[in-house]
């Protein structure tokens, strides 16, 4: 079994804001974003989530001040995808490491 199969299943923002290390601001009952900023190796990256049209939700991710993903999708899949992305970033993976 590898260290990856242990890895919690995010599925929501409400679940991300449950973790003191994410950001999560809202108005009206409505979260609004979501975010995780860390300090890596001199540089600093941001895995940001916001909604958008609908049920959509837009996934982002800055490396200083350049955005190097970003992707459109449900919020189950890309709260998943955030995780990951982070997960991978503190264990000194790249970040879109399978």
């Amino acid at each position: 079994m590898n260290d990856r199969t242990a890895e919690p299943q995010v599925a929501s923002v409400a679940e991300l804001a449950r973790m003191s290390a994410w950001t999560v601001a809202g108005s009206r009952g409505r979260w609004i974003t979501a975010e995780r900023t860390l300090d890596l190796g001199g540089r600093r990256w941001v895995v940001g989530l916001t909604p958008t049209v609908g049920d959509a939700v837009a996934l982002m991710l800055w490396r200083d001040d350049d955005v190097v993903a970003h992707l459109r999708g449900t919020e189950a899949v890309l709260c998943a995808t955030a995780f990951r992305w982070v997960t991978n970033l503190l264990a000194g993976r790249r970040w879109d490491a399978a």
